[in-house]
């Protein structure tokens, strides 16, 4: 049975509706946060970093967020891993068998439960991942080239603790998604060339 048409609901040109809810006075770090990652997840920027990193199975958009996914996270299991790419386990079993064929993933015994099967770069996927961060950082690169030492240091630590607090306010779930372990690093983050 098909809907009856909805007749479009027009607004008059109130400054106030026209304005964000959040963000609308200017950039706050509210705002600041919802910029990146919305710029981070749009597809311009996954189309931008696929080209840059001369990504193997060109225009694969999901072969290239799982590569992308298993730079971050290492060995994954598909369940986890069709949940951080947002599509299906039977989609991501295609998926999989394309970058087999590439020679850029492949399937490991869980160690942790035998019965279990894991997916993780090859080799050559790793090196393909290695291209795909490298690609990113050079944006980021850019934009910290003036910041000191002290300036990118104190950004890295508050911003582990926020997402550590927050990770612990909504009970590991940043975590879980994310797949990233959560010990200290043993090194800082400096995407500058040889930094």
């Amino acid at each position: 049975m098909s809907r009856p048409p909805v007749d479009a609901v027009l607004l008059d040109s109130d400054p106030e509706l026209r304005r964000a809810v959040v963000g609308g006075d200017g950039l706050d770090a509210r705002a600041a946060m919802q910029a990146i990652v919305t710029w981070a997840a749009s597809g311009s920027r996954r189309e931008d970093l696929l080209r840059r990193s001369r990504f193997p199975l060109e225009g694969d958009m999901l072969a290239f967020l799982v590569v992308n996914q298993l730079a971050y996270r290492g060995a994954t299991r598909p369940t986890e891993l069709a949940d951080a790419v947002h599509t299906g386990r039977s989609n991501l079993s295609k998926v999989v068998r394309r970058l087999e064929e590439a020679g850029l993933v492949g399937r490991m015994v869980n160690p942790d439960d035998g019965r279990e099967t894991m997916i993780a770069l090859t080799r050559d996927g790793r090196a393909v991942a290695a291209r795909i961060v490298a690609a990113s950082e050079e944006d980021f690169a850019g934009a910290l080239a003036e910041w000191s030492v002290a300036e990118r240091e104190r950004f890295e630590d508050l911003l582990i603790r926020l997402v550590r607090d927050l990770d612990h306010r909504v009970e590991g779930e940043i975590q879980r998604v994310a797949g990233v372990p959560w010990q200290e690093s043993s090194s800082r983050w400096d995407p500058r060339p040889g930094g």
